[in-house]
């Protein structure tokens, strides 16, 4: 990529110097048009000075003789015939014919001897009647228009020159930048990229700036994130797994083993406790299963709409109100302002019912109470029990996978899909409780009030 960005700005200075070309072409075209216009206004006001010195069918000498004058101070070597070719006046002539202090003037302006090429001619008229000719060259000057006509082509040159000089060097300068500049974060990606192939997945990239190369970073860590993740969770998935299965497992063939050899009196007490331990095979399953659709979560993309969240929250504990009623517990929602969200309604409620259901299962009187509201770009869901509470040595504990308290009957994975789906929606959980009072779980996440 660095080659090709180099290759393309030499592209743009092969291209800025062929325009600079064809402009210092433009540029000499238009001025030799200029001088060549300019010497051709002078030439016709001599002409006609000089057509003016012959009245009343004669050449008047004197007036012949300014004329001439000032055709050689504007840079022309002269002379003139009649209409029978008979020379009548040349600019060396002229300067003979001067006084000797307007002489010195007239050398220290023109040279003669510069004169050069060709005399051109020129027919002089008199009311369409030819009455002799002009013949004039260009003369070199002291200080002359030439010099200065010289001067401006090299400057103009040395200008354009320059110019391009500068505008080249910058754009080398500018290639080599731009090409270190934009290849670098590349080829961090690049080493990053290798390090993932040797299993190293904490590797990130920088990823600043909002153009298409920080946006490649960010997706790049995005990538790295959720594969980091994807390899923790089938580590610890396959750990934990293990050691959950093992004890229910144990026990089936505990249970198996003693009606076999006829230590259980009960056979049916036997068959209760395998059937026991296969429920909580099952539930284990399933809450391995829920748990693996969080995780999937955060690689799924993020499908939001708007909501009515009381209304939202209502229906959950609608939904659930059997469960709290089967053990004589009170639960609603509170009512509060209106609150209208863009938020994952999918991710939402099964955050809510996991808290829910968790607070239900560890409240054995009282109720469980739902409250709501929002702070500026941030909605929140309070969930609030009466239940049995949480030993404080022990709070930071419950969102661990398969952590369980003393007293629970779950499996330890509610709470801790919780937090993956939290995480995933770039939000926060508080937790407040205290044993034998109750607990509290405050949600926090992101939401604007408006669907975008």
């Amino acid at each position: 990529m660095r080659t090709k960005l180099f290759f393309a700005f030499l592209a743009v200075i092969l291209v800025a110097l062929v325009s600079n070309l064809i402009f210092e072409r433009f540029i000499s075209d238009d001025f030799e048009d200029y001088v060549s216009g300019t010497k051709e206004d002078k030439l016709y006001w001599i002409l006609a000075t000089v057509e003016g010195s012959y009245t009343d069918g004669r050449w008047d000498m004197t007036a012949l003789h300014d004329a001439v004058h000032w055709a050689t101070m504007l840079g022309f070597d002269v002379k003139i015939t009649d209409e029978k070719a008979k020379e009548l006046i040349t600019s060396k002539g002229t300067l003979t014919m001067l006084s000797q202090a307007m002489r010195r003037r007239m050398e220290g302006i023109v040279d003669l001897n510069s004169a050069k090429g060709d005399y051109e001619h020129y027919p002089l008229y008199i009311e369409g009647r030819e009455i002799g000719t002009i013949y004039a060259r260009q003369l070199g000057r002291v200080g002359s228009a030439n010099e200065k006509e010289a001067i401006f082509r090299k400057r103009a040159r040395e200008f354009l020159s320059m110019s391009f000089a500068i505008a080249g060097g910058g754009a080398v300068f500018m290639a080599v930048i731009f090409s270190l500049f934009l290849s670098r974060p590349l080829n961090r990606m690049k080493k990053a990229v290798e390090s993932f192939a040797k299993g190293d997945f904490s590797v990130r990239v920088g990823a600043g700036g909002k153009d298409e190369v920080g946006r490649l970073g960010e997706s790049f860590n995005f990538m790295a994130e959720a594969l980091q993740r994807e390899e923790a969770l089938r580590k610890h998935l396959t750990s934990n797994v293990a050691h959950e299965l093992r004890t229910p497992l144990a026990i089936m063939k505990a249970n198996v083993e003693a009606m076999i050899d006829g230590v259980v009196d009960s056979r049916e007490q036997g068959l209760e406790n395998i059937r026991m331990e296969v429920e909580k095979l099952i539930s284990l399953v399933e809450g391995i299963e829920d748990m693996t659709k969080a995780e999937a979560s955060f690689f799924s993309g993020r499908f939001y709409a708007e909501i009515d969240l009381g209304k939202f929250l209502s229906n959950i504990v609608e939904k659930l109100m059997p469960l709290a009623a089967e053990k004589g517990l009170a639960m609603e929602v509170a009512q509060g302002s209106a609150v209208r969200t863009v938020t994952d309604p999918e991710k939402l409620e099964k955050i809510v019912q996991n808290v829910v259901t968790n607070a239900i299962k560890n409240t054995l009187s009282g109720g469980i109470t739902v409250e709501y509201g929002r702070d500026k770009d941030i909605f929140f869901v309070e969930i609030r029990d009466t239940g049995i509470g949480i030993p404080q040595d022990k709070m930071d504990m419950v969102f661990k996978r398969f952590y369980r308290g003393e007293d629970s009957k779950g499996i330890g994975l509610g709470l801790s899909i919780v937090k993956e789906l939290i995480d995933v929606m770039g939000g926060r959980i508080d937790l407040r409780s205290r044993v034998g009072e109750g607990t509290v779980f405050r949600i926090w996440l992101p939401g604007s009030e408006k669907k975008k």
